[in-house]
């Protein structure tokens, strides 16, 4: 069963697989001689079955001007958000962002541990960046709505969440989350059918199902 955060459009893994095939990428440029290469492909396999803090140590063995690189910032902020770390992975993820200005990958990254830790005002920051570049980007729009409505920004959240849903209107965590939004701000009725279009092809989603049962 999906968490409520995920069903409000907190969707953290959605960067994990696209981020291991960039560092499978990356290793095996390095060919089957190159003991750095092999370190990152380490990490990889370690982070593949949960060991994030060997996955870590793996990764912080890589020396020399491979370690001031942008994609190993990156992963290191990828794998000390997965362990829990959430200030450090923020700090290393602004590293990335420092070697790249203009990634947004990089400012997406940094949102993920903001929003584990709550820290949903620097989250907003962040994410309206990203939308300075990419104003139609699905996971500043689905993070942003995320964190308005954890500020109780009921109005906000909907916006961002019809935003992605006039694009992809088949997701159903999306709809969700706008559902509740307009829950919050006592429009029952249209509330109660987004949670109706959910459970007409979900029937066992949690939070629709709250949701509807909560609809006077």
């Amino acid at each position: 069963m999906r968490s409520k955060e995920d069903s409000m459009g907190f969707k953290g893994v959605m960067t994990a697989a696209a981020m291991v095939a960039v560092i499978l990428l990356f290793a095996s440029r390095g060919g089957a001689e190159d003991p750095q290469a092999d370190l990152y492909q380490k990490s990889v396999d370690l982070e593949a079955v949960g060991k994030y803090q060997d996955a870590l140590d793996a990764l912080e063995k890589i020396s020399g001007v491979r370690s001031g690189t942008y994609m190993y910032h990156l992963r290191r902020g990828w794998l000390l958000y997965l362990k829990g770390s959430y200030a450090d992975s923020i700090t290393a993820y602004e590293a990335a962002a420092k070697k790249e200005p203009g990634s947004i990958e990089a400012l997406l990254g940094i949102m993920l541990p903001q929003l584990a830790a709550r820290r949903w005002l620097d989250a907003e920051k962040t994410g309206k960046k990203v939308l300075e570049t990419d104003s139609q980007n699905y996971l500043a729009n689905s993070r942003l709505a995320y964190a308005y409505y954890n500020l109780g920004l009921w109005k906000q959240a909907e916006e961002h969440y019809r935003k992605v849903l006039s694009r992809y209107p088949g997701d159903i965590d999306m709809r969700s989350g706008f559902g509740w939004s307009l829950f919050k701000q006592g429009k029952h009725e249209q509330a109660k059918d987004e949670f109706r279009r959910i459970l007409e092809v979900a029937p066992k989603h949690a939070a629709a199902l709250e949701g509807i049962g909560l609809c006077p």
